[in-house]
């Protein structure tokens, strides 16, 4: 009976992990059936993100360049992305409207399941069935999917980037990295961590990439350039009259939804941000900088620690956007062996649960934009663990050496007894001899 016991508990044990998928299933059964029971099912999904890709596609293809940046910004979504980026959009242009929403839906699961493939293979993980169905369960993944969002594709970019860093190929991970440089606000932090570590090679990977898509953009026409810089620049107050703050992963929209706060003053409200940001910062900087120089730096952790400053130091991260959390959620889940404080890692876990059911709170009802702090503690967790002192180096043996060592002491001097009777015995038989 022992062995058919052991084995339900293992599958009792993967069912309970597989569990959290069914959260996944209804959500996507939900909106499957209200695209069915709709009477315009076209126009609704024209409401959605991936409607700014398809349009996109279509006017890259038909040369209405012009067109590629709105004019006016008006209450719908719009193309906010650098001028290269746009021929990523082409194979749209080539669909109808329905296969365009089934393509985008599609990439968003391959790249959140390369994601995932990644990172096992960085990290060697072996038990992470888990880790799978919480990325697939989480709020994050759902909205994204259903929206058809880029935000797998920014979790595969990390990834894979993470992947070629630990593989040490330098060169390859800068490239990788100058493809976040399509959001600016969340490209520029990892060149600035290679800049303090001096990471020379990965840098050159990135201005060699960044480059490449900059020369690239020149057949669209540098006037898609100042058409960039007008639109994004419009688009700060259309993110701050339109967009709902409770339902960003910032700090900056966390104090601007805490009650009693003077919303109507965006001075007070940038200097609340930057309080709490720039600590943020500096002991993000101060891990990098010290654990950096050790002969085999926890590379999983300080990457994970500047994706999660580049999420909670920034002015406007959406909640579909919350993927890229994966990437630190998993290091931790993972590498929890790695981790010096026991109270820090509960911490973090702590966080990580929270941020998971926030994320669905946020989604669902508003209200404050409580993943921002969240994250930001999620951050100190993790630096401070990493900051803090080493364990002593112990001397103590393990359990049984004692006796092994004593054995060994007494075979010794057994050894001993004997080599000094055969050497006495020598001298013994030569001096009688003479």
């Amino acid at each position: 009976m022992l062995p058919e016991r052991r084995t339900a508990a293992r599958t009792g044990l993967a069912a309970l992990q597989l569990a959290p998928i069914l959260v996944s299933v209804v959500w996507q059964a939900s909106w499957v059936g209200l695209l069915l029971h709709s009477s315009d099912p076209l126009g609704r999904l024209r409401h959605l993100d991936w409607y700014a890709f398809f349009q996109a596609g279509h006017r890259l293809l038909a040369g209405d360049l012009q067109a590629l940046y709105p004019r006016e910004l008006r209450e719908e979504f719009l193309w906010l992305y650098p001028p290269y980026c746009a021929y990523v959009t082409a194979p749209l242009g080539l669909l109808s409207e329905q296969w365009a929403y089934i393509v985008c839906c599609a990439v968003q699961v391959a790249s959140v399941a390369g994601a995932l493939t990644f990172l096992r293979a960085t990290l060697s993980a072996e038990r992470y069935v888990l880790d799978v169905s919480a990325v697939i369960a989480s709020s994050f993944f759902n909205s994204a999917v259903i929206i058809g969002q880029a935000s797998g594709f920014w979790a595969l970019i990390l990834a894979a980037s993470l992947w070629s860093w630990h593989g040490r190929r330098a060169f390859v991970t800068g490239l990788l990295l100058a493809l976040m440089l399509a959001k600016p606000n969340w490209g520029v932090v990892f060149p600035a961590m290679c800049l303090l570590t001096r990471q020379w090679r990965v840098l050159g990977g990135i201005a060699v990439g960044f480059g490449v898509m900059l020369l690239s953009s020149l057949p669209l026409g540098l006037e898609r350039w100042h058409d960039f810089a007008r639109t994004t620049h419009a688009y700060v107050d259309f993110v701050e009259q339109l967009t709902p703050m409770s339902k960003q992963l910032t700090m900056y929209a966390f104090w601007r939804t805490l009650p009693g706060l003077p919303h109507s003053h965006g001075g007070a409200i940038t200097a609340l941000w930057l309080a709490s940001v720039l600590p943020l910062l500096a002991v993000t900087v101060a891990a990098w900088r010290r654990r950096w120089s050790e002969p085999t730096p926890p590379l999983p952790r300080l990457f994970g620690l500047t994706v999660l400053l580049t999420i909670a130091g920034n002015l406007y991260v959406y909640s579909y956007d919350g993927l890229l959390l994966l990437l630190p959620a998993i290091v931790w889940h993972v590498q929890g062996d790695q981790y010096r404080s026991r109270t820090c890692r509960r911490l973090i876990g702590g966080c990580v649960l929270l941020v998971f059911v926030f994320g669905y709170v946020a989604l669902t009802y508003g209200g404050v934009a409580w993943i921002g702090p969240l994250v930001a503690l999620w951050l100190l967790g993790e630096a401070y663990d990493l900051l803090s002192a080493a364990p002593p180096v112990t001397t103590s043996r393990p359990a049984g050496s004692a006796l092994g060592f004593q054995t060994w002491r007494v075979r010794q001097g057994a050894l001993e007894r004997r080599l000094g009777l055969a050497i006495s015995a020598r001298l013994w038989s030569r001096g009688t001899a003479g």
